[in-house]
């Protein structure tokens, strides 16, 4: 098999057979079929979890990651060399050395993945928590109690990351967890100085029983002022961004649209 076979066939195979995977998890088919690619992604949670968890490498804010993609991204790749090499007259050596590229390729692949999607979440937290805490201040004014007010605040704000803490506080004492261990598993889960803050304020109102909603609005504001400066810093950023395609790309050309009728002469005068 050459190269070009393995790039024509074995990449729309290995999407055939994960489309396969997805489809059999939800047929009528008998339970022995179904299981294998529900062990399959059990066995990937399991792995995701053990990633996560800041034992082998720290990865700031990788439990709010719950996507599998990173996983599969890293398969595709390890076993894209490995079939690369299998399609390229393999060799013991080289095959050898193709699964340990592979493996090492597809680890650091995964990991780069989760390290984004992970900086993408803490982002999405940052994002919603000032709306999620000016809203809790509101129905904190309103009357309704600490409890009640963030169930309601975490169906009020767009699912993502924030609802999702939210939702595991207000159900701790469901579940039989309290509400200071419940803050203090969300405190480690998102590694965000703002997302601290308004903890530490939601705890003090619970321990305490002082008024929360005056704090929280405070709170609020200044994380919008936040957004605002760092809006103004990435906008100030843009400008050296685009020195560069402008320098190699727009530039050149515009030279050459303004210089083209004076080249063209010259070249006309030199070939005379």
């Amino acid at each position: 098999m050459k190269t070009i076979d393995f790039v024509l066939i074995g990449f729309p195979l290995m999407t055939g057979l994960f489309l396969l995977c997805r489809c059999l998890k939800r047929s009528p088919l008998p339970r022995v079929i179904v299981y294998v690619p529900e062990k399959v992604i059990g066995l990937h949670r399991k792995a995701h979890r053990r990633l996560v968890d800041g034992k082998p490498f720290s990865i700031p804010g990788g439990v709010l990651v719950t996507s599998l993609r990173c996983w599969i991204a890293g398969e595709v790749v390890g076993l894209s060399i490995t079939a690369l090499t299998f399609a390229l007259k393999p060799s013991p050596s080289r095959i050898l050395f193709s699964l340990i590229l592979g493996l090492c390729l597809g680890f650091t692949t995964i990991l780069f993945l989760v390290r984004g999607e992970a900086i993408r979440q803490i982002e999405s937290v940052r994002s919603s928590l000032p709306v999620a805490s000016f809203l809790l201040s509101l129905l904190l004014e309103a009357g309704m109690g600490s409890h009640s007010a963030l169930q309601e605040a975490a169906r009020a704000i767009p699912n993502g990351p924030l609802a999702r803490e939210l939702e595991d506080i207000s159900r701790a004492r469901i579940l039989g967890i309290s509400r200071e261990e419940a803050v203090e598993r969300s405190r480690k889960r998102v590694p965000l100085e703002d997302y601290h803050i308004f903890l530490n304020l939601v705890r003090q109102g619970e321990r305490l029983g002082v008024g929360l909603s005056r704090a929280l609005r405070e709170h609020s504001s200044k994380m919008l002022e936040g957004e605002t400066f760092r809006a103004e810093a990435t906008a100030q950023k843009a400008a050296v961004k685009l020195l560069f395609p402008l320098v190699v790309f727009i530039f050149p050309a515009v030279v050459l649209i303004i210089f083209s009728p004076i080249i063209l002469n010259i070249w006309e005068i030199w070939g005379q």
